[in-house]
């Protein structure tokens, strides 16, 4: 039965395991594909399969760009060499050229090399969570194991999207002071630490909605500093920004950060009543 292949809705593919199940999946349900395994290429060599042909999946080297995760990957496509014997001459051993000679490897690398067209080209053209952006360079190989197979050998770099989530995780001692805060507009609360060390109570600040997002005004959010907090462990909001202007002095003038009616002006020139603009 046919792996699914997962569509990109909010898995993080940057993740190991996540770019070597994809390989797997779509390798398995290739049809020319039998066995598909992960490792280093010499225990690729050691050992024997019960079918063929056979894909190995090796990452050999991974770089964090601004926003990607780039996995550079070896592909091995291998079946065992079969001996042609009866199609030879048995006196004189004569091969027929170029394609037939005493085995089949001119069929093993022209099969190989098609599942690898096969597997990359879905993977540039049929899958949202992957690119492949460079070309792939592919080594044929006859003599490299000693479990006799041939095949091919394809590098190429799997280019994924890296949203590098700084709310993820809190990784440094605590030393910032933690707050009770609230949302002007919901009224919810939350505990939260903010990136900044002290903030009096009473004060509102502007944040971000979403971290990982540019601070667009349709991601800008007030709250107002209720208490502050101590000996919590469970915390709703880690590194909250504090956005310019800073503090702010209460909810309404922080909405109008937030949601100015008139952009490019500055809520110093807005009435607050009607947030409309006055000539001064």
């Amino acid at each position: 039965m046919a792996q699914p292949i997962v569509k990109n809705t909010g898995t993080n593919y940057t993740l190991y395991y996540n770019v070597v199940n994809y390989l797997k999946t779509i390798l398995s349900n290739h049809p020319s594909v039998d066995v598909v395994t992960l490792g280093d290429v010499f225990e690729l060599g050691e050992r024997e399969f019960p079918a063929y042909p056979i894909a190995n999946i090796q990452i050999v080297n991974t770089s964090f760009g601004t926003s990607v995760t780039n996995f550079d990957i070896e592909l091995i496509v291998a079946d065992k060499i079969k001996n042609k014997n009866n199609e030879s001459n048995p006196i004189t051993n004569a091969q027929t050229i170029p394609f037939y000679g005493v085995d089949d490897k001119p069929d093993i690398y022209s099969n190989t090399l098609a599942i690898i067209n096969d597997i990359t080209s879905y993977t540039q053209r049929g899958v949202a969570g992957f690119e492949i952006n460079d070309d792939i360079e592919c080594e044929p190989f006859s003599d490299q194991f000693d479990n006799g197979l041939a095949g091919w050998v394809a590098k190429f770099t799997i280019t994924t999207h890296n949203d590098k989530n700084r709310c993820l995780f809190f990784l440094i001692a605590q030393n910032n002071i933690g707050y009770l805060i609230e949302n002007c507009q919901t009224g919810q609360r939350y505990k939260a630490i903010l990136d900044v060390n002290t903030l009096p109570i009473g004060g509102v600040f502007n944040t971000l909605i979403s971290p990982g997002l540019s601070p667009t005004y349709g991601n800008l959010v007030c709250y107002s500093i209720i208490e502050p907090l101590s000996d919590e462990t469970n915390w709703d909001l880690i590194n909250l920004p504090v956005l310019q202007p800073g503090l702010i002095v209460d909810c309404p003038t922080c909405d109008l950060w937030i949601n100015p009616k008139i952009w490019g002006t500055t809520p110093a020139q807005w009435t607050t009543e009607f947030r409309t603009w006055i000539t001064v």
